[in-house]
This record gives structure tokens, sequence and C-alpha cells, in this order.
């Protein structure tokens, strides 16, 4: 596989199981790919020399020698690359001890349903509470590889199908293409179609949207410029790398300095829809893997607890608002478990950070 340098055969050898997410090709080391969440090498094809992964890269790069030489003298680079067969990736290469490496995170060309990602009453509740909504901020978050992405597609191309709107994506990199339907669509993509989060944020607001989804809440800026725009009547998402809707809040407002966290938390507490939180766990059968969920809707209740600063009640009014379609990580766990879906070994220790231990 290694010795031809060709990526799109190693790329068409890894599109034939759909339970591959990323590859990983490094220097000195063999092909690697992540089969259901572990690392699976691939021995026998020999390792990676810094001329194959140079060649490899190059045709990444679609034989550009400008995007190869930037490459060079930002030691990084983030972008986009769809294989032969259509099936896209979100890529990041970079520099280790002075050699290449690239990791390519595989994405599925088709967008899937909610009812496929999670249980069916909590994908409706999600439509209701959530996507039925005209205004707001949601949040979908988890550490990474679990999900997120995956779940944001699947929301936002119900709105491209349901809602007569314009939905404007800021990426870095672009991953899923959505192709308009009832949705006018504009994707934006960082270094490409603009220079920053921030620029594109400020340019979103003067482009007449009602839906737009931020890749990613990486600094004060961009919170500042998220809430502003939910509060404006605009239908935002994007995600965090939190482990549950109490962590998540706290760690919003922590982005501001502390003489006005009291006064976001406000703002927060009047713009947020919900935060979904997410793992990514193996089936009982070892086959596949599936998500866990915890889905936080921004009742008055909840609301009260994130003006008062009160965040650690959160976790409590989600585990008693089942019938208004909420659900903890731990009740979502045991379904899945109570289902004969997952082993119970497979979340030992999976929530120690957060304050729903299984």
């Amino acid at each position: 596989m290694a010795q031809t340098f060709d990526i799109e055969q190693i790329l068409a050898l890894i599109e034939k199981n759909p339970n591959i997410s990323d590859l990983h090709l490094s220097w000195g080391e063999s092909i690697s790919y992540r089969l259901n969440g572990e690392i699976i090498r691939e021995e026998k094809a020999g390792k990676l020399s810094n001329e194959s992964m140079e060649i490899i890269l190059r045709q990444l790069f679609q034989g550009n020698p400008q995007r190869f030489d930037k490459f060079l003298g930002d030691k990084e680079a983030d972008f986009a690359y769809i294989s032969k067969n259509w099936v896209p990736y979100r890529i990041n290469a970079f520099f280790k001890t002075g050699r290449i490496g690239v990791v390519m995170r595989k994405i599925n060309a088709m967008a899937k349903k909610l009812e496929e990602l999670m249980f069916s009453d909590i994908a409706d509740s999600v439509k209701k509470n959530i996507l039925a909504a005209k205004k707001g901020l949601y949040l979908v978050t988890g550490p990474t590889g679990c999900g997120k992405s995956t779940s944001l597609v699947a929301m936002l191309e119900y709105l491209n199908e349901t809602k007569n709107s314009n939905l404007i994506t800021i990426e870095d990199p672009i991953e899923f293409i959505f192709q308009p339907q009832k949705c006018i669509v504009s994707q934006r993509e960082i270094g490409h179609d603009t220079r920053s989060f921030a620029n594109a944020l400020r340019s979103a607001m003067r482009e007449d949207p009602n839906i737009i989804f931020v890749g990613e809440i990486r600094d004060r800026e961009t919170a500042e410029s998220v809430l502003s725009l939910a509060e404006t009547g605009h239908l935002v998402f994007s995600t965090l790398h939190t482990n549950s809707a109490s962590n998540t809040v706290n760690r919003l407002i922590s982005f501001f300095p502390p003489e006005i966290q009291s006064s976001i938390a406000e703002r927060l507490a009047e713009s947020l829809i919900g935060i979904q939180s997410q793992f990514l766990v193996k089936t009982k059968d070892g086959a596949s893997r599936v998500g866990i969920f915890e889905v936080m809707i921004n009742t008055t209740s909840v609301k009260n607890n994130i003006k008062k600063r009160e965040i650690d009640q959160i976790d409590s009014i989600i585990d008693t608002s089942s019938l208004i379609g909420m659900i903890t990580l731990k009740k979502y766990t045991q379904r899945l478990i109570d289902k004969w879906i997952i082993d119970p070994s497979e979340v030992e220790g999976l929530f120690v950070n957060t304050s729903q231990p299984v």
C-alpha cells in the first residue's frame, strides 16, 4: 500500500470499511487508521519515508506548489480533500521532529438522520425544542472524534430540508457540502473564503442570515460574536470541547474577564436554546460505535440557575426533566445497556471528568 506512494490507492482501501474514521500517515511509521475507536497499524505495508510523505502531501494539495510552500512556512495546515470516490476528508498536516505527518478524518458523504444517531424520542425532542426555534444558540459539545460534526450535519440538513431560510456556515475547513434545498446555503472556509472566524461573523450580520453554523468557539471574540448573533434574532449552532451542559456553561462564561461574567451569564441565559453533549463508544458486538447523549433544554429553571451562576444545579434539572425531552448521559447510557447495545465495561471511567459518573 505505501510502496506506491499514491494517496488515492490508500484511500480506496480504507473507504471500503465504513467503520474507519481516521487515517494516520507519518514518517517512520506504518500506515495506520482508527477502526471503531482503536488505532490499527498496517505493519506489512512497511514504513513511510519522508520522501513518501512529501509525495503524498503534494498529492493532497493537488499539485499546487504554492500551497505546499505555504505549509513549509507555516509548519501546519488544515484543509479539505475529496477523493476520486467522492468521499470528503478533513485534513491536518504538520511537522513532528522535523518530519511530515498527516491525519485525515473521513466525513460522511451523505447526511444521516437524527433518528439514526440517537433514540427516536430524543431526536424528536431536538426537532421540537431546538430545530423548531427561530432564534437562539444551540451548542454541541464533546471530545475530539465524538461525532459532533455528524450530529450537526444531521441537524443542519434537517433545517435545509424543512425551512425556507438562509443558512450560512463558517468552518475551518468545510467538511460536509450541503446542497441547497429549501434553504439558500453559503459555506465559507477560513483561509479560503475569509481570513478569520471574527471577520466572517462580522460579515454574516450583513448577509441576511437566518441560520448560522460556527465551526468552533475558540476564543472570547468568537464567543461574543456568537452570543450577539443569537441575541439579534438568528438561530446559531456551534461546538465546544466540553463534556456536559454545566461544564459548557462555565466554559463559555470563562472566556470573558471576571468583571463582566455576571452580565455574560445573563445574556447566555436569555439567548441559549440548549446544549447537547456526546461521546462515542463501541457497540456490544464490536462492529461499530454508538453515541451517548446528554440533552439540556433551556427551561425557566435552567435559565434562572445560569443567571444566578448556580451552574451545578443544572445536572439535577436535566435529571428530573425527562418528560419534556431532556436526558442525562447516565440515563442515556443505561438505556443502551438495557437494550444490549453496549456492554457496561465500555463506559467504565468514561465520565470521570463530568458530574454524572456511571
